[in-house]
């Protein structure tokens, strides 16, 4: 990179932090902050820090070019809830991480703590379901069509109780969120079916996050998931496979029809997880009509929809103008509801596996 595009880019990254900085003041603190001055750190031991005196906040620069946005935000808003501490709740000879501090990092919805490293791995009880699940989507590979199915089922079921039991027993539980696939100016209506499929039926939380692409200099959106770790494990692996499989099911599906066009693709992909969201739709009815029997029934979690609410405020919905009716997208729906669970021939996500159609 010449020195003239990398001062272009580190321009772009100054003007990027005071836009964020100025949505989170606005966002949870209700324009509470004045302005301070926002620089670029050269320092690569420490990845943010707060001077009262200059009223600067600083954001190391290899924080920016070797860090997920996500935890360039988290570094951001525990500076802002330094600043937030020291000018607005008048924290004075505190220490730098006590009482104010925390109150302020509880109104950012930022960590009290001086990194920003924030991912870590699921509980005992969590990972005793992941490996049993994990089990039961190798099994899945037999030739028996009908063990295939009934492996996939079951580690849906195996999920399905899991999470029932814990929102009915209101076990303890941590909630953790992930951002999932690139920022995107614009998301293909594939890509919300996709967002879809993980809230209605992998027991997490979805959002069009805004987010920043920073080696590309890029405003857009992300897919982020709220919820239990397992459960965001969980929906990290079928995203993974499921963005996977749509290239080698429209390959053939190319092939044999001889096709070339990107709406033809768009259609197919559009039409696959459409067809994949109804048959898991359908099979939920079934078991909704035999809760009478003892069926386990998924009602949601009250505490991970306060927890994401808690982190989202001013959620905004919008629906999208979907794609127009063809017949590669009419084929892919046929095909997305024989989509199946099979044994792992690549690793994506914490799981490991691959989606292939039945």
């Amino acid at each position: 990179m010449s020195a003239s595009a990398s001062r272009d880019l580190n321009g772009a990254w100054v003007r990027a932090l005071y836009r964020w900085w100025e949505h989170y003041d606005h966002e949870y603190l209700r324009r509470a902050l004045r302005r301070p001055q926002i620089r670029l750190g050269e320092g690569v031991g420490r990845l943010g820090s707060w001077d009262p005196v200059l009223r600067t906040i600083t954001i190391g620069r290899r924080h920016i070019l070797d860090d997920p946005w996500v935890e360039v935000m988290e570094t951001l808003r525990h500076e802002m809830a330094h600043q937030y501490a020291s000018e607005v709740l008048r924290a004075g000879e505190e220490p730098p991480h006590g009482p104010a501090f925390r109150e302020a990092c509880r109104r950012l919805r930022c960590e009290p703590r001086a990194t920003s490293r924030t991912r870590g791995g699921p509980e005992a009880a969590e990972a005793g379901v992941v490996s049993r699940v994990r089990k039961l989507l190798s099994l899945s590979g037999s030739a028996n069509e009908n063990e295939a199915r009934a492996a996939m089922e079951k580690a849906r079921w195996l999920l399905l109780k899991y999470n029932v039991d814990l929102v009915e027993a209101d076990g303890e539980r941590s909630f953790t969120r992930r951002r999932l696939g690139p920022v995107k100016g614009r998301h293909a209506s594939w890509e919300l079916w996709l967002a879809m499929i993980l809230n209605d039926f992998f027991f997490v939380e979805v959002l069009w996050a805004r987010s920043y692409a920073a080696h590309r200099d890029l405003e857009g959106t992300v897919l982020e998931v709220y919820g239990t770790p397992a459960n965001v494990d969980m929906a990290e692996y079928v995203h993974a496979y499921l963005a996977q499989v749509l290239g080698s099911l429209w390959d053939d599906y190319r092939r044999r029809r001889s096709l070339t066009g990107r709406r033809d693709r768009m259609g197919y992909w559009t039409g696959l997880l459409q067809g994949f969201h109804e048959q898991l739709d359908r099979k939920d009815h079934s078991r909704s009509a035999g809760a009478a029997s003892g069926e386990l029934v998924w009602k949601g979690d009250a505490r991970l929809q306060a927890w994401y609410r808690y982190h989202n405020p001013r959620v905004v919905t919008r629906r999208s103008s979907g794609v127009a009716a063809s017949e590669a997208f009419d084929h892919g729906v046929e095909a997305g509801r024989r989509i199946r669970l099979r044994r792992p021939l690549a690793r994506g996500g914490a799981f490991g596996g691959y989606l292939q159609e039945g």
